[in-house]
């Protein structure tokens, strides 16, 4: 019996290959001990302590990529340096590292040069906004809620998790592109970490450790939810400026959470 060769039937069959490999690796990536969910995000309870853990991004890749990502960010912005509001962010936040899961940490904190009303953290570095130091005055413990937050990013490892599903996505698709996606390795990740948009879980994770750590350093946490309120005030004022609301959850939802938090001690 003569076979007819057919390209578009061979090309079905790899393709079909790669997805059923692709499919296996996430098996793999989301099964067994405690390891970030690559389909939701969430992590998994820890296992017994024979079970393997699985980690695609070790701390030391983390701060790696984080490094390569405030390099990034310097040579594009501005820094604010030795002024009074630039020494009080470097204070408090170093305050907050203290008490967080991760003191021993290479922390780094800066102000960038920037009118847009706005903070973020990569592994390592959280930077404040000129903007967002404007609008928030004199309000000492707005700030530190601020900052906290961003600390409380790196603490709970949201950008690693980030990484790890971005390290997956670029794997499966060079899978099935049988090796020919752009995506892959690590090349891109440090300088696309600031771009990351994280989960209205991370953002309330990253807010209850927030209020966690400026109850242990002695700061009013209800300065976070006065902060909410000052930019839920200005949001509609300032259209364009305001960009935090762009990379977080809504704030109604936040002041109720820490309200409740701060009232259950």
């Amino acid at each position: 019996m003569s076979v007819t060769y057919n390209r578009n039937n061979r090309n079905h069959a790899i393709k079909g290959r790669c997805a059923a490999t692709a499919a296996a690796l996430c098996g793999i990536l989301t099964t067994g001990a405690a390891v970030t969910a690559v389909t939701t995000g969430a992590v998994a309870p820890r296992p017994a302590a024979a079970a393997v853990q699985i980690q695609l991004v070790s701390e030391k890749q983390e701060l790696e990529l984080g490094q390569q990502a405030a390099r990034e960010v310097e040579a594009k912005y501005q820094l604010e340096t030795g002024t009074s509001r630039a020494r009080l962010v470097e204070q408090i936040g170093r305050k907050m590292a203290a008490v967080s899961g991760r003191p021993n940490l290479p922390w780094k904190f800066r102000v960038i040069k920037e009118k847009s009303i706005n903070a973020f953290s990569v592994p390592g570095y959280v930077y404040m906004h000129t903007g967002l130091l404007d609008a928030i005055g004199n309000d000492t413990a707005a700030l530190a809620g601020v900052i906290a937050h961003e600390v409380a990013h790196t603490d709970a490892r949201h950008a690693k998790e980030q990484m790890e599903k971005s390290t997956v996505a670029g794997l499966l698709g060079s899978l099935l592109s049988r090796g020919n996606s752009k995506t892959s390795g690590w090349f891109n990740l440090g300088a696309n970490l600031v771009m990351l948009n994280y989960s209205r879980d991370d953002e309330f994770e990253a807010d209850k450790k927030a209020v966690q750590y400026m109850q242990r350093t002695g700061y009013d946490p209800r300065g976070m939810i006065r902060f909410f309120e000052k930019l839920q005030s200005i949001e509609g004022k300032r259209s364009g400026v305001v960009t935090f609301f762009q990379t977080h959850p809504s704030s109604g939802d936040r002041i109720s959470r820490i309200r409740q938090q701060i009232s259950a001690g």
